[in-house]
Parts: C-alpha cells; structure tokens; sequence
C-alpha cells in the first residue's frame, strides 16, 4: 500500500558481534563512528553472542516511575531526541530482544561526548516531565538523530500523506489546554536533526491539573516515532482546594490535595503503555530471522520504515507485547490495603487495551518465574472459563484524560484506546499475586476491526483470550482495609476539607474537583440550537472517483472525503485547503461518526469536548449510568461508554455505525491545530483535518502556517 524504501544498506555501517550480555545488564556497545548522511539510522550496537536467560528478574523487570526530566540551573527542560539501546524480554520466545529504537533520553547527561547520530544506553521510556499550574513550562528540545537527505526528507514532498521525514520531529503536549500557535503546542513546526527549539507552554492558573502525556507529532513521521517509543508521561500538579456551600460546588479544587504527603506523592504509580512494533536485523546476510520480530540472540530490533507498521493486522498477526514504562511482563510492587494512585496511559498505536486485574490464588510465596509462569497460563482461549472464575480487582476511575469525573467509577474493566488515560484508585486486598491483562473485547470496541477479506486482529480468530501486561508483588502491611469512599473521605478529614465535601467524597461525588462547567443546561441547549452542528465523520475506503484507498474526514454529512492537505475550494477554504473555522468565545454541538471500515479515536488538540450521549445503531442511548456490572458473567457490551454521558475528554473511540453528540467550548486560544485519528499511521496517511479557532485577534481569513505541509 505504501511505497516507502528502505534507507539504504545497512550492512556497511553495522558493527561486527563482539561482546554480549552477562544475562542481567545491557549491552556495552561498540565505539560509535561517525554518523553517515545514508542511511538515517546509527550503526549497530553489538547483539549478544548467545540467548540470554528465560524470566525477567526483579531487577530486570521492575517497573518503576519514568525517570524525573531535570531541570536546567535556568529553569528550563532539555529534552533530547536520540537513538537509544536497552533489551525488552520477548514472550514469544522467552528470550531477551537487543533494540535500537528513537527515543526521548532521561536525563540529557546521558548524550555527553556524544555526536550527532550516535546512541546511548537508556531506559525504553521518555521521562516524566511535571509542571504545576500558572507556570510556564520551559523545554528545548534537542534533535540529535542522524542526518537525512533529499531522498529520505525532500524539501517539497510531493504527497504530505505519504509517510517520509523519519528523523525530523516537533512535540505535542497531548491534552494541554494552551495556545497552539508560535512556540507553544505548535504541531506545525518541523525540526531536522541536530536543530534545537525552545518551547514555551504558559500554563493556565486554573489548568486542570491531571495526567497527560507528550509525543511527536511531524505529519508524515508521528506513528513511526512513537511507535519507536516516543512518549513520555506529562503531569499537571495541582493545589486548589475546593469550595462547597449549602451543598453546591462555589468553586472547584484539585485531586492532588487528596494525594499529596508534604512535598510528594508516594502512592502514584505512573504507567505509560507503549507498542513498539520492531525488526529484527544481522549485518550477516546468512542470518534470517524464521519470526521477523524473534532477534534470537542474534539481530538487533529497529523500526526504520512503514513496511509492517501501518498493516492492519500487523499486531495480532505477529503477537507483539504491550510494554509498561519500557518493562514487558514487568512487576510493580504495592503494599496491602494501601490505595494507590495509577496514572495510565496508553502512548501505544496498534491495539486496545481491555485492562483486567486478576488474582492468582495461594500465590503469595510465589517467584517471579513462578508468577508470570502462572498468569500466563491464563492467556490461552481455551482458558477463557478457568480466566473468567479468578478474582477481578475493583479498579475506581477518578479521571479520565486528566480531567476528573464528576463521580468514581467502579469497574473491573477498564479500555484504553490510543491516547487515553484514565487515573484510578486501586488497592490489593491480600498477598497473593496479581496479573495484569490485556483482555479480548468484542470486536466492534477494538481499533483493529477487520477489512473485507482481512482477519482480525484481536478477536475472535487471536490464539489468546488474554494477554499478560506485568503482574502485582504485594506486600502485607497492616493498614487496614478499607473502600473508595471511606478512603477518600478519610483523605479529605485528614487535610480539613468541608464536611459537606467529606459528604460528597462518601458517596463518590467528585463534583468539587470537576473542572469544566457543564455545557449539557437548557442555556446552552438554546444556544447550540440556534448554530450550526459541527459534523465529523470518519471515512476510509476507496475513493469513488479514483480507487484509490483514501484516509480522511467528511465535514458534511453528503461531503466528500478530504485527506489532509487535500484541494479545496468549497466554503471553508483556505488557502486551496478546508480549514475547520470555530468562533472564539462560542460553543458548539459536534456529530461525531465512523463512515467506512472500522472505529476510529476521535482526537482534537487544545479543546476538550463533553459527552452529551452516544447513540447505538438501534438509537439507544449506551452513555447512561447502569447498574453494577455482573463480576460472574458481565456484558461487555459498549462497557466502555457506561457512565460516560456529562463527562469530558479530547479522545474518544468511534465506533462504525455509532453516533456520539458532544459539545465544546472555545474560551481562548485562538489559532491553527488539528483533530485526527490516534491510530497514528491513520493520521500520517491523511486521516488529519486542520481546525482554526478565530474572530477575536486572530482572523478568520488568516493564512495557514508556513510549515503547514513543511
């Protein structure tokens, strides 16, 4: 489908094998030289002579926080964009797998005496980056991948929606509710290699404070950067106490308080999903690799083209595993009864994550070997039974895409599609020890919903019912147990909030902790009655008027398809282009739907939006509370969408033959960014629409950015 060559012989720049691995440490890789303008990627670091050993150990495999970004004696964040090696434990073979992959470095010390194109050894993870509201947030990010050419990165490209500039990349604060324009959250700007740029993002006093996350964002070379790795998880800290009176909210406060010992937050784990989709590569062209993801001690991972990525079935077909903060089948480590704080989110590309907790029972004096030996029993299909009768921990969602609910939501399934992020309470109740999965959806509420004539992904032809993420070591404690409401009305007693927020916290009310105001009153019912909906469909299929397969949006319902970039001349047109125009200081009703092949995750930079309802193909609305979910044989029916009506996100899955009605408000930020799909190789083929907020003092006429199409 895409015509994208590979760059060049690498064989010419490899290094031949020299040392390996001692089983517990990475690689000490060779001498680098000096980088080649071709291809576009460094020389390889030295595989390891022999397989290493079979289980991920404690300390190979904990998961612990991303590394914190420092800051500079200035203020200022240096984030640096390089080739990193590190290993990640395959379970297709039970071996570990050297990669060489672009990555976010976590600590800019790392790329001391250093050159342009060079790797180093690093974490398979971008660091955290936390920043805490009313502050500017300053970063420069630091291109340091090797050169490109012409060929690789042409200086007018031909087709934007062709995938080229793998080494050239720009940043995205993703969920940021700052100006898109000049040196902010600016997805217009490109940066070659061994440029740099400051940014700066001038946080809002009241920017809702939560968990959000960065990643490149250059049209044409997102999905392979990210799914390279990268992300990194983006924290908004927040101090606001709320404010109650004769039982109504007078003004909002901040979840952090609730979470807060003094200067930290001890009980908050941080877990980025990510899905890196590598090959395996030899200098030695005798050495083939039977599985081409399976290196065998032998290769070196890479991911250097859109070959394989922007297939289909490409993760089922090859049964590729969900990383947690660079750790597949990793460990995380918690104490008995103690609530803690899970910030998630999913900064993968290829596949939903269902995600279910079980507990493995009389496991508590288990190994690490023992434990994952044990969960992944449970992986088979024809497990599915035996998976279904272990115990589901309760998982208390408090926020999704770092904005807090107006309510908790207890459920034991909980699905992460590209870009979301949920936080949620959770606490173990015994020693024993717990799998995490990734588990089967119907195959409607995945991403990777089969083409004619394509099997699917996921279900219902997947080998596995489940597939394991990491696993839980608990440790006993004597703090007693206790539920989501006595938890947090107990948090709230013991800083001195209100009763009458106590109260509410006891009934999982988070109302005084909800940003936005609604926009589902009879006010503004009134006012998006009398303005036009804004419609969004997304369509993929082939072009009637060409064949050719076409990734893009339709503004009107009897519209046709625009890909990004596309010739336009109809009203909305800007510069040749359709512009998506929204009135600063307006509120809109927006249609969201899925025309074609497949559901797609809605995203829209800067803005979020509210779920006002989501109607199935029968007209029923699947955003209405319901009652608690049957633990013993639960209806996985739209679970996604329960309880979802009032609240706000700015990515959500839209499923073929659905319809979702949201509102949004544009208070500021008036400028040029974008809405897409966050299947990422999507957007880099055209599934992408530019989107202007103006009529304050930026004009509606104005024209596009300059580096619009770099």
């Amino acid at each position: 489908m895409l015509k994208i060559a590979i760059f060049g012989a690498i064989a010419a720049i490899l290094t031949l094998l020299a040392r390996g691995w001692d089983g517990t440490k990475n690689p000490s890789p060779p001498s680098n030289p000096s980088p080649p303008s071709q291809p576009s990627h460094p020389s390889h670091p030295t595989p390891p002579p022999k397989p290493l050993h079979p289980v991920p150990t404690t300390s190979d495999s904990l998961i612990s926080n991303p590394p914190l970004l420092p800051k500079s004696a200035k203020g200022k964040y240096e984030l640096i964009v390089a080739y990193k090696t590190s290993k990640l434990y395959n379970p297709r073979n039970e071996l570990w797998d050297q990669v060489l992959l672009r990555g976010y470095l976590t600590k800019p010390s790392l790329f001391d005496k250093k050159k342009t194109g060079e790797y180093v050894e690093d974490q398979m993870v971008g660091p955290q980056i936390r920043v805490k509201q009313g502050e500017t947030m300053a970063l420069n990010l630091n291109n340091q991948l090797p050169p490109e050419s012409e060929t690789t990165c042409p200086t007018h490209v031909e087709n934007v929606n062709e995938p080229h500039c793998f080494n050239t990349t720009n940043l995205h604060t993703h969920g940021f509710w700052v100006s898109p324009q000049g040196n902010s959250d600016n997805v217009f700007l490109k940066f070659k290699p061994q440029e740099k740029f400051d940014y700066q993002f001038k946080m809002e006093p009241n920017h809702p404070a939560g968990t959000y996350w960065y990643h490149a964002h250059l049209h044409g070379s997102t999905a392979l950067q990210v799914s390279n790795g990268m992300a990194g998880p983006l924290i908004v800290e927040g101090s606001r106490t709320p404010k109650v009176k004769n039982g109504k909210v007078t003004s909002t406060g901040d979840m952090d308080i609730l979470w807060k010992e003094k200067n930290s937050y001890p009980n908050e784990n941080i877990l980025l999903f990510q899905q890196i989709q590598y090959r395996c590569s030899n200098p030695d062209p005798n050495i083939t690799f039977a599985v081409p993801n399976n290196c065998e001690g032998v290769g070196i991972g890479m991911l250097e083209n859109y070959n394989d990525l922007a297939a289909f079935a490409s993760w089922g077909d090859n049964n590729y595993y969900t990383s947690i903060n660079g750790k597949i089948l990793g460990e995380i480590k918690a104490e008995q009864n103690q609530f803690n704080r899970w910030r998630m989110i999913h900064g993968g590309v290829r596949d939903t994550i269902g995600l279910i907790i079980k507990e493995i029972p009389n496991s508590s004096k288990f190994s690490a070997e023992q434990t994952i030996k044990a969960c992944s029993a449970y992986q088979e299909a024809d497990k599915k039974a035996e998976f279904d009768k272990l115990n589901s921990l309760n998982v208390h969602t408090i926020a999704q895409d770092g904005l807090t609910m107006n309510h908790v939501q207890t459920r034991t399934l909980s699905v992460f599609h590209p870009g979301y992020r949920h936080d949620a309470m959770v606490a173990f109740p015994t020693t024993n020890r717990y799998c995490i999965f990734d588990t089967k959806l119907n195959i409607d509420d995945e991403i990777n919903a089969p083409l004619p004539n394509v099997g699917p992904q996921i279900a219902p032809n997947h080998r596995f019912n489940a597939q394991l993420l990491g696993w839980v070591n608990v440790k006993a404690a004597k703090t007693k147990a206790q539920t989501a409401a006595q938890f947090l009305k107990d948090r709230a007693q013991k800083i001195g909030l209100s009763k009458d927020i106590q109260t509410q916290l006891s009934q999982l009310n988070l109302s005084a902790f909800s940003d936005h105001p609604s926009l589902m009153t009879p006010e503004i019912d009134k006012v998006v009655a009398a303005r036009p909906k804004q419609y969004s469909a997304f369509s993929l299929g082939p072009d009637p008027r060409t064949g050719v397969f076409k990734f893009g949006f339709r503004h009107k319902k009897d519209g046709d398809t625009l890909s990004f970039g596309d010739f336009f001349d109809g009203d909305g047109s800007v510069d040749g282009e359709y512009v998506r125009q929204l009135q600063v200081g307006q509120t809109d009703e927006w249609e969201l739907t899925s025309a074609g092949f497949g559901g797609h995750p809605f995203h829209i930079h800067v803005n979020p939006f509210q779920i006002v309802k989501i109607l199935n193909p029968q007209g029923k609305d699947v955003s209405e509370a319901v009652a608690p979910e049957d633990p013993v044989n639960p209806v996985l029916d739209d679970v996604q969408y329960r309880g979802m009506k009032g609240q706000f996100k700015d990515t959500l899955f839209v499923k073929q033959n659905y319809t979702y009605i949201v509102r949004s408000h544009y208070k500021k930020f008036e400028g040029d960014f974008v809405q897409h799909c966050h299947i990422l190789d999507h957007e880099d083929q055209g599934m992408m629409e530019t989107v202007r907020v103006c009529g304050g003092k930026f004009p509606c006429d104005s024209p596009l950015p300059a580096s619009h199409h770099h």
